[in-house]
């Protein structure tokens, strides 16, 4: 009889630690979510199902040696496949400053920089998609370019060897770049991903 009671007592109270981790951790998502939220100014957003967030990296961060991407505000990953994402948001020049104003007259910000693409991109696995139409008007832009990045040979964190750019612009907004890091035999995954999580990200 005590043993049965304090079996029914360790379940319970196993079973409200779980209940109390559980809320903690959904209110810490709820709360991570409203930061970024607040911090992307330019974009709307929601976590797409099954990912979890990971700390993401605090700098601009090599995937190829002589390649750096922008810093991303946000990382996570897929519990069911391991498929990691990271969002990167590059507001366009408020053109306050003579650097700035410099920039505006001398790029086109809302468009990729040839140089830049062909320096980036690993055109054995993938040529330049530019997205369609009804893809762009999801997220309330005006243009968008998927590709695969070149991926350094001791692979991405120790894991991955693939990556999919993803960039979408909104003319004199801001662009978004979106990477998806996946593993040797993922590409249809990979790509299935691509198009469950569209939209997760809508410019305002």
């Amino acid at each position: 009889m005590v043993q049965r009671l304090i079996m029914k007592r360790g379940f319970q109270l196993l079973l409200f630690l779980l209940v109390v981790t559980s809320m903690q951790s959904q209110s810490y998502l709820d709360e991570y979510d409203q930061l970024f939220v607040k911090e992307a100014k330019i974009i709307n957003y929601h976590r797409p199902d099954n990912y979890f967030y990971i700390r993401p990296v605090s700098s601009y961060f090599e995937i190829y040696p002589t390649i750096q991407q922008s810093q991303c505000n946000i990382s996570m990953i897929n519990g069911d496949n391991q498929i990691m994402i990271t969002v990167a948001m590059i507001p366009y020049p408020k053109g306050n400053t003579r650097a700035q104003k410099y920039l505006i007259a001398t790029e086109d910000l809302n468009r990729p920089h040839e140089k830049w693409l062909s320096s980036e991109m690993d055109t054995r696995l993938s040529k330049l998609i530019y997205i369609d139409a009804p893809h762009i008007k999801k997220m309330n832009a005006n243009r968008g370019y998927l590709y695969n990045l070149k991926v350094r040979k001791n692979l991405y964190l120790g894991i991955y060897p693939r990556c999919k750019k993803l960039i979408v612009y909104k003319d004199n907004v801001g662009r978004v770049e979106i990477l998806f890091f996946y593993k040797y035999g993922q590409d249809d995954i990979v790509k299935q991903e691509i198009e469950k999580t569209w939209g997760m990200l809508k410019f305002k």
